[in-house]
């Protein structure tokens, strides 16, 4: 996704590194998700032991949002300079920067959905003729226009299949598009009020709930009026609710405090640490990295950690990455690695939009019968990282490739 940097200094590359682990591990999250629910239907997750591995990346997105949050308002301070940029209106300049993500997107998109659709009917339902698979397609439509995080969406599971992951990339489009209308219009009223109060606000009603962040799930603060938990299970065609999709507001959260850490990380940028406050802080960012990937990884239950634990732990961390003054940030800055880190980072969100497909067709040549497949490292993740990282670099190269002026001689 294309991000304007608050300068034109050397680029801070531990985000990067970041985003790339987490694009990796979702991965693993979802290829153990598939293994479970075909091999043990559709309410039996997890009860493969194997299958827990990476479980815990599907709360650390946050690093996503936050980092995006943050960029949004790299981006506006930077043109917000601009005096032809300024005298736009509000809702001109938030529809420019929304397409400017879009476009940047699109190709990784488009190809995205077309491997859905090729993997997804020939791997995952092989038994779909023309005529189901057009059906699909078609009352696909709004999800393929990008809407799905907002409910519209098809009636059946299908698309979850197809690529259901790209409902997070839509959901960071349409919250920012009126995050940035905001910081636009009066960014006092967005940075002094709606940023910290929204944040604190989804946050612990999020906790309280127990919500997770799912394109199927809707949330309705308590005005649903069927039986049905309209708060977290999924909304049918029997529950009357007024209320938001939890994928939305999953998102939502985490761009509202990647705008608060924009202006957290500026308010301190400048404070002289002394050695001793460094070595603080590097101490700091290592328990809460190691922690962070641990969970991460594997889950662990020997401290039980609760999920806003693990989003207090993405904080702290992305918070001491983009300050950039412990010791671990530096060393993560190097320049032996600083261009290898920056690569592995441009392709992440390729990583994350091309991996479902590519997990699946991994999972249907490489796996057992579908009855008695088990997760296998060396035979089923590796393999799924190995064809996802290179062909998100072969796609990236040639969008590169694509972007480049032409000689006209």
């Amino acid at each position: 996704m294309a991000e304007v940097k608050e300068t034109s200094k050397k680029r801070n590359v531990a985000i990067e590194l970041w985003r790339f682990i987490i694009a990796v591990s979702i991965i693993g999250f979802h290829i153990g998700f598939i293994i479970a629910r075909t091999c043990n239907g559709s309410n039996g997750y997890f009860m493969n032991p194997e299958s827990k591995w990476f479980f815990g990346s599907s709360e650390v997105l946050l690093i996503f949002t936050l980092t995006a949050g943050y960029f949004m308002v790299a981006h506006h301070e930077k043109l917000e300079k601009d005096k032809v940029y300024s005298a736009k209106s509000a809702s001109k300049r938030a529809w420019e920067y929304t397409w400017s993500r879009i476009k940047g997107l699109l190709p990784v998109l488009i190809i995205g959905y077309i491997l859905g659709v090729i993997i997804c009917t020939k791997f995952y339902y092989p038994d779909y003729n023309l005529q189901q698979t057009l059906t699909m397609i078609i009352n696909s439509a709004w999800e393929f226009l990008g809407f799905h995080s907002v409910g519209l969406r098809s009636s059946g599971n299908e698309f979850f299949n197809l690529n259901g992951p790209l409902w997070f990339i839509s959901a960071i489009i349409i919250v920012g598009y009126f995050l940035y209308w905001l910081l636009c219009k009066n960014k006092d009223l967005l940075v002094g009020l709606i940023a910290p109060f929204g944040f604190i606000f989804f946050t612990g009603w999020w906790c309280f709930t127990g919500t997770r962040a799912s394109q199927t799930a809707w949330s309705t603060f308590g005005f649903q009026t069927a039986s049905t938990n309209g708060m977290g299970g999924n909304a049918t065609d029997a529950t009357a609710t007024l209320g938001f999709n939890n994928g939305l507001i999953f998102v939502l959260i985490g761009l509202l405090g990647g705008i608060i850490l924009y202006y957290l990380v500026k308010a301190i940028k400048n404070y002289k640490f002394s050695d001793l406050g460094k070595w603080g802080l590097t101490l700091l960012n290592l328990a809460c990295s190691g922690l962070l990937l641990w969970y991460t990884i594997y889950q662990p239950t020997y401290f039980n950690l609760e999920r806003w634990t693990v989003a207090l732990l993405i904080i702290v961390v992305i918070t001491l990455s983009l300050l950039n003054k412990d010791y671990l940030t530096k060393l993560l800055n190097n320049d032996y690695t600083h261009k290898l880190f920056a690569y592995l980072g441009s392709i992440s969100l390729p990583i994350y939009m091309l991996h479902y497909p590519i997990a699946i067709f991994v999972i249907r040549s490489f796996g057992k019968n579908t009855a008695e497949m088990a997760y296998g490292f060396w035979e089923i993740f590796l393999p799924a990282v190995v064809l996802t990282i290179i062909f998100s670099a072969l796609l990236n190269e040639l969008l590169i490739y694509i972007k480049r002026p032409k000689n006209n001689k």
